[in-house]
């Protein structure tokens, strides 16, 4: 899981807070923005501890302005990130009616790893123009992520998978009681289901453990986790 749980200690970055404790049952969030973390309901980020170490991911200033939860920036400058920088990663369907892009967004360690993985299980649905490397996040891009199109948050927030296309209304509304909107009706799901458990299965943690339901989460074939390189020294 995320390894054993310790207090950051004085004089390093996030001092005082938690870091570790996660494990991989655990790594499931919902569609909101500071889902994923073990025992915590509430969206957002901000004062959080790091209960599997990664960082969550970072909106853009315009849609923390928007909606004050999806202010991640504590978590700046992406190059002290652990698993280092932003990183994002697409996934096209081979299915050209419809036609489904996905994107998973993390750190470069996690993005590469899960490409990899993503790349052995799920072949069989993906264009052959999906990613086979990471690309920099970078939110001014009219065709990067964005926060409402999140469908499924990971790891405590510091993965996400997002749908071209969708536009959650919950995302942006001051109700914590808003039902997210349902997905479209047209999307390649058998593409979404072969994305949600490889990550299920495969997201790097720091001991690389493997959900004791793993047998529940069939995938077209198990690959090794990725090893995991911390930027973040201060912590690791």
């Amino acid at each position: 899981g995320g390894g054993e749980s310790i207090v950051i200690p004085c004089g390093q970055l996030f001092a005082g807070r938690s870091a570790g404790g996660g494990t991989r049952d655990q790594i499931f969030g919902s569609r909101s923005y500071g889902s994923g973390y073990p025992g915590i309901t509430e969206r957002g980020v901000s004062g959080r501890g790091f209960p599997f170490w990664f960082w969550p991911v970072v909106w853009s200033d315009t849609a923390a302005d928007s909606q004050p939860y999806l202010n991640g920036s504590e978590v700046l400058p992406f190059d002290a990130r652990f698993g280092c920088s932003l990183m994002e990663a697409t996934f096209i369907s081979n299915n050209s009616s419809p036609n489904t892009t996905f994107h998973v967004l993390s750190d470069n360690s996690t993005v590469t790893s899960l490409i990899q993985s993503i790349d052995a299980n799920c072949s069989h649905y993906l264009s052959l123009s999906s990613s086979s490397s990471p690309m920099a996040f970078n939110s001014s891009l009219a065709s990067a992520p964005r926060p409402q199109q999140a469908i499924q948050y990971y790891r405590a927030s510091s993965v996400v998978l997002t749908l071209d296309g969708y536009n959650n209304s919950a995302t942006f509304s001051n109700d914590t009681n808003t039902t997210d909107s349902p997905l479209p009706s047209n999307i390649d799901m058998n593409l979404l289901i072969c994305l949600n458990q490889t990550v299920a299965l495969a997201v790097p943690l720091v001991d690389g453990a493997f959900p004791s339901s793993s047998a529940a989460l069939p995938v077209a074939s198990m690959v090794p986790l990725g090893i995991v390189i911390p930027c973040l020294l201060a912590i690791a």
